[in-house]
This record gives structure tokens, C-alpha cells and sequence, in this order.
């Protein structure tokens, strides 16, 4: 069995109304500030979308963000609730760090879970306050490594079939580094972006397939054991803004820099020898 514990920090009113929590897109909860939900499930793969939904406001269809996972068996797996640019995105977070935010959030039973997988959990909470057993090594905040989407893929292409040759190198490069670099990895995490040109809804989809499909490279080539998941943020985080509007030739060229695919590695690092 595995568990998922979901959670929204008392310091998020940034976030206006409920934080609405999808797995495989049947509904699980809606989070308010301080709140969190936990959802015991087999294990595998899942995709855990958030929506912000206000009493008054016309409900949504698609969701603000869409995180890709693997839960892993016997392992309780914590995700936060972040704002971005007026919009939640799950974040998966070290059990270290989540057991002390969470330390001041209630649990959250005024919604029933729709998820069909659900499961009755068969041990107590994980967010109870208990020993924990996480490696005190990791830091909570991630390195980040920056690759250009451009050279990941060909134009406008998000599958493994669109990969380049090129892309292919540099992410095997990343995954020597990484082994290298590290002596305990916890967990990678892969954001993909997108640039301006098109439709919201159309760069929140290729960044996220962009972003899934870099992440089950790494996992099948890394032979890491550590947790890997992906979301994609669309074009809500723009390294370039000056770039023009109009899809143009000019435009595709300064838009660039924004079409990326970044990697967070969250583990130990090598203090002598290896790392940099």
C-alpha cells in the first residue's frame, strides 16, 4: 500500500477558495488554507491534477497544474500546496520537511473521495507526530538543472518519438552528473515551460507531456531508485518577456530560453571529489 498525503499551509491565502484534488481524475478533496487530506492507494503510477475553485465563480474543466508520479510501496509520498502566479501547484516535498509543516494543519473530512482505488490505510497517519524515517542529509532545497526544450525536442513535439538525438546526449550527461554529484538522492523532480505563443491551454499540455516524457527517460536510463515525478507550469514563468506576441519567426527565436525543461534534484551532495 502507499499513501498520499496532500496539504495546504496555513500561510497560503494567497490562494483564494478551495484547493480541489484530483487523482487519475476522479475527485479526492478540496483543501482550504491549513488543511490537509491523506489517500491510501495501491501502488503505480499517478497523475494528481489541483484546480482553485471559488463558491461564485464558474467551475473550471481543466486543471491549473498535473503532477506525474510514482508511488512507490509501504512509502507515504507529501505534496504542498504552492501558489503560482494565482494558481496551485502540487509540490512534492521531503518527509522532513512536510512533517514540520504540517505540524500546525488539521485533517480534512468534510468531502468524500471519489478515488475508486482508495483504500482503508492500514497504519496510523504518517503526518502523526512519530519518529521519522527520513535522511536527515537532505537539504530542502532542490539543484536545479536547465535544459533547453529546443534541443529536447523537436518543434512542437512532446513524445519520446520527438526526442533528438541531441536531447537524448544531454539528459544522459545530467544523469552522470547527477550519480556523480550525489552520494543520497531523495527525490527528482522534472518542470516542464513553454513560451507564450499559442493558446493556455495548448502550452499547459505540451509542458506537461514535454515533462512527463523526460521523466520516464531518466527513470528507464538513470538506474536511481530515488522517486521521480513531473508537472508542467505552461508559459506562467517566462525567463524572457520581451519577446513579441505574434507567432512570428523573430518571436519563435527570442522565445527560446522560455521553452526549458528543468530538473530539481533533492539528495546529498559530495563535499570532496565528484561534485562542484
Amino acid at each position: 500500500q502507499s499513501r498520499i498525503l496532500v496539504y495546504r499551509a496555513s500561510d497560503s491565502a494567497g490562494l483564494k477558495g478551495a484547493t480541489g484534488v484530483f487523482v487519475n481524475g476522479q475527485y479526492h478533496t478540496s483543501l482550504v488554507a491549513g488543511g490537509y487530506s491523506q489517500l491510501c492507494t495501491e501502488p503505480g503510477a499517478v497523475e494528481i491534477g489541483a484546480r482553485q475553485v471559488r463558491v461564485g465563480r464558474t467551475a473550471k474543466d481543466n486543471y491549473d497544474s498535473l503532477t506525474a508520479t510514482r508511488l512507490l510501496a509501504a512509502q507515504s509520498q507529501y505534496f504542498a500546496v504552492y501558489e503560482d502566479a494565482g494558481r496551485p501547484v502540487l509540490k512534492p516535498v521531503p518527509a522532513a520537511q512536510a512533517l514540520q509543516e504540517m505540524a500546525s494543519v488539521r485533517l480534512q473530512m468534510h468531502t468524500v473521495s471519489r478515488v475508486t482505488k482508495a483504500q482503508d490505510c492500514l497504519s496510523a497517519p504518517a503526518s502523526a507526530p512519530a519518529p521519522v524515517a527520513a535522511p536527515v542529509m537532505v537539504p530542502a532545497m532542490p539543484q536545479q538543472f536547465a535544459l533547453s526544450g529546443d534541443a529536447l525536442f523537436a518543434f512542437g513535439r512532446s513524445d519520446a518519438a520527438g526526442m533528438t538525438s541531441q536531447g537524448l546526449a544531454v539528459i544522459d550527461q545530467l544523469v552522470l552528473r547527477i550519480r556523480s554529484d550525489y552520494t543520497y538522492i531523495n527525490h527528482i523532480h522534472v518542470i516542464g515551460h513553454a513560451d507564450p505563443l499559442g493558446s493556455p491551454a495548448g502550452n499547459q499540455r505540451l509542458s506537461a507531456e514535454r515533462a512527463d516524457t523526460v521523466r520516464r527517460y531518466i527513470e528507464r536510463v538513470s538506474q536511481i531508485s530515488a522517486r521521480i515525478t513531473s508537472e508542467g507550469r505552461g508559459s506562467r514563468q517566462l525567463v524572457e518577456r520581451s519577446c513579441g506576441s505574434v507567432a512570428s519567426a523573430s518571436a519563435i527565436a527570442c522565445n527560446q530560453p522560455n521553452r526549458r525543461v528543468v530538473v530539481e534534484v533533492v539528495g546529498q551532495r559530495r563535499v570532496d571529489g565528484g561534485g562542484k
